[in-house]
């Protein structure tokens, strides 16, 4: 393979080599049937989730032999605190859960053994996962770990034909594929995934329409790149049309309101890839191979929800979020008997790790109590366009 699509830091072995040279193949020729060059978002969906060459097809993405690590994954108590405001909803209305992006089930799991000691189960719990192998991971965690909540289980790779009483997505949306631009001369141009040499390169496409009109030409520095996804807004509005009456929305991801996502000072952008925990920026080496991630443009999700007509119930940091849920009473009492659990506690919270950079955002549909979860903190006039 080409020095460009193995870094040194990524030290292939000779059957990751192969593969990646299969993985970049397939790609070339989608990219030459497509005469020259796809759209960013396209290149991401095929790299991502592509069920010959995708990077959740993988064996392996979570966790210390992964390439990242989710909350779920540090510690049970995040489950445990979104259990919480979860019971806060089925007590007043009884019914479904659905979890969206459910990954190997661990937050299934922590949430339904907590809801259990709660006496608030949901009607049913529904997983809804595009992988196939994450799909069985889920199974074989449930049937060794709740195999008393079996029945009331259903994994699945497409949403229910129902209505659910909570949604949840944690760390979904920012991998949804989006679309990359620049600004040329005043005006907004798609970034386009070609061919150079043996490897991929940028091109920049014509002036899009679409995009000038959405994203608008003032106050732009020249030379600019970022990203813009609709599929987000799309979900948005695909969840509000299964969450039933006094419902919750709630999405959890790493993001920003608008105007620090397309702040002059990031003007690259906020794509991040990760392999081996290793975390860059170019999302056109290791094809199939490493996650790519986009933050989440928290005001256009806003928008969205605003226009499914939903109520925004709360938007606030994942810090405050657990801590509103009672995370530092029951942290003291897992410490007292696991002290390991002081890692997991400080990368769920501390600004410099996931408790700042990561969001909680959620919904209702109709009037809802106030949320347990935005009791400490709520920064909802935060998403307003400035």
């Amino acid at each position: 393979m080409p020095e460009a699509a193995s870094p040194a830091w990524a030290a292939l072995d000779a059957i990751q080599e192969v593969t990646l040279a299969r993985h970049v193949r397939i790609l070339r020729a989608r990219i030459v049937q497509a005469g020259g060059a796809l759209s960013f978002a396209e290149f991401m969906e095929g790299a991502l989730y592509d069920t010959e060459i995708g990077y959740y097809s993988h064996e392996t993405v979570f966790g210390a032999t992964g390439d990242f690590i989710t909350a779920p994954a540090l510690s049970a108590l995040f489950g445990q605190c979104l259990a919480r405001q979860c019971a806060q909803i089925l007590q007043r209305a009884p019914g479904q859960i659905i979890e969206v992006g459910a990954g190997n089930g661990r937050l299934a799991v922590d949430i339904l053994q907590t809801l259990e000691a709660l006496e608030t189960l949901p009607t049913q719990y529904v997983l809804v996962e595009r992988s196939a192998r994450r799909r069985e991971e889920a199974q074989a965690l449930i049937t060794r770990e709740i195999p008393q909540q079996a029945d009331r289980i259903v994994i699945t790779d497409t949403w229910p034909d129902t209505s659910a009483s909570v949604i949840l997505a944690n760390e979904l949306l920012d991998a949804l594929p989006a679309d990359r631009f620049c600004i040329h001369q005043g005006r907004v141009h798609p970034l386009l995934v070609c061919v150079e040499g043996d490897a991929f390169g940028w091109r920049e496409g014509a002036v899009d329409v679409r995009l000038t009109e959405t994203l608008g030409t003032s106050g732009w520095p020249e030379g600019y790149a970022s990203e813009i996804s609709s599929r987000g807004g799309h979900w948005i509005g695909e969840a509000a049309a299964h969450l039933g009456t006094g419902g919750l929305l709630l999405v959890i991801d790493y993001g920003f309101p608008a105007h620090e996502f397309y702040h002059p000072q990031r003007h690259s952008g906020t794509l991040m890839c990760h392999f081996r925990h290793h975390v860059h920026s170019d999302p056109l080496v290791l094809p199939g191979l490493q996650d790519i991630t986009v933050h989440v443009d928290f005001t256009a999700i806003a928008e969205a929800g605003h226009a499914a007509g939903l109520m925004l119930a709360g938007y606030t940091s994942q810090a405050a979020f657990l801590l509103s849920l009672g995370l530092a009473p029951r942290a003291h009492a897992e410490v007292r008997a696991h002290m390991e659990e002081v890692n997991a506690i400080k990368r769920l919270t501390l600004p410099h790790e996931m408790g700042e950079l990561f969001k909680v955002i959620a919904f209702t549909r109709g009037h809802a109590p106030p949320l347990a979860g935005f009791h400490l903190l709520d920064r909802s006039q935060a998403l307003t366009r400035r």
